[in-house]
């Protein structure tokens, strides 16, 4: 049998250097003889078995979850959507009795009230996206004004996703999520 001179492992009996020699000893070219075929084959069999399980586990780790749910480690920030909802509309859609005139109304959001109400109303119908839902615990969302008002605010005023969470209750990354879902039905809407 052909001797082998191979360089021997460390001490510690890391699993990285187990693979490093083994691994060594696979591709050494050394090996070429049939009898040492079975020798080989056991080389294989054991850097299999060191890799293989640092691979998958690297693929779990990397592999990203779907959007949604709870995530260890995150707060739950309840929001009163319903409140925030109707507080949104009593200070600028109830007409007369309205919190706000329609002049501040035109000063805060860049446009007249007649005109946000054809884009809300008009966004509310293109899609399924901007239609109130409630989740799987039976929490209402976000409804179509609390995300066209998201939307149109980030627009006129070019503020951060994050800053319309107290006013609109919304969080940062749905607050991206509908402004680009209110650009698509924009330009789904009105282009031609």
């Amino acid at each position: 049998m052909a001797s082998l001179n191979y360089e021997s492992e460390s001490d510690s009996g890391t699993s990285s250097s187990t693979s490093l020699s083994l691994t060594k000893k696979l591709f050494d070219k050394s090996i070429t003889r049939d009898d040492v075929y079975e020798e080989t084959n056991s080389n294989v069999f054991q850097t299999c078995a060191v890799h293989v399980p640092m691979i998958i586990s690297t693929l779990l780790e990397e592999k990203k979850l779907p959007h949604g749910g709870s995530k260890f480690g995150r707060v739950y920030i309840r929001r009163d959507r319903k409140e925030r909802h109707d507080m949104i509309f009593g200070d600028y859609f109830k007409g007369e009795q309205s919190k706000y005139t329609p002049d501040t109304f035109r000063r805060r959001f860049r446009m007249d009230i007649d005109l946000f109400k054809r884009i809300w109303h008009a966004v509310e119908s293109y899609g399924d996206y901007f239609i109130q839902k409630t989740d799987a615990v039976g929490n209402i969302g976000l409804s179509s004004l609390q995300k066209v008002v998201a939307a149109i605010r980030m627009l006129a005023y070019g503020c951060s996703a994050d800053s319309l969470d107290e006013y609109v209750q919304i969080g940062e990354s749905t607050a991206i999520e509908c402004l680009k879902k209110f650009c698509d039905a924009i330009i789904g809407l009105f282009e031609a």
